[in-house]
């Protein structure tokens, strides 16, 4: 029997678990957004120097979250390209435009996954693009 302290426990893992699959319908929607400002942070980036190190920093934070979450929705894949693009952009130094190159190829790659809902860790073919990347990272420019 149970007694009513065990049903609001009840009821309020129902809406955790609620809350969570509402989360997880949204993620791509979500996550391609949070591409999108990426994307315009890259831009400014390229466009204005003097304000390269800030867009890039504030971009780290994004890609943080992106990171954070794939795994936690079906998309590990996310994650990993997640933790390459954290690991390029959290270095501080100077970026070059070959820097900023490398960048785009992680976002275009976060893209493509989040467009062709591509859950999981992507096979073979999802292997040896997040390896590509992260040799890319390991050494930039």
């Amino acid at each position: 029997m149970h007694d009513e302290g065990d049903r609001k426990m009840e009821a309020v893992l129902a809406r955790a678990q609620a809350a969570v699959a509402d989360l997880a319908k949204h993620y791509g929607a979500n996550t391609l957004g949070d591409l999108d400002q990426c994307a315009a942070l890259l831009k400014t980036a390229r466009e204005a120097p003097d304000r390269r190190a800030a867009a890039i920093k504030d971009l780290y934070g994004i890609a943080h979250n992106i990171k954070g979450q794939g795994g936690s929705f079906g998309y590990p894949l996310v994650t990993r390209i997640g933790h390459s693009l954290c690991t390029l952009v959290r270095q501080e130094r100077e970026f070059s435009d070959a820097d900023l190159g490398v960048v785009q190829a992680h976002l275009d790659a976060l893209r493509l996954i989040l467009t062709k809902d591509i859950k999981g860790e992507g096979g073979e073919v999802g292997a040896r693009l997040a390896a590509r990347l992260e040799n890319m990272v390991k050494a930039p420019g």
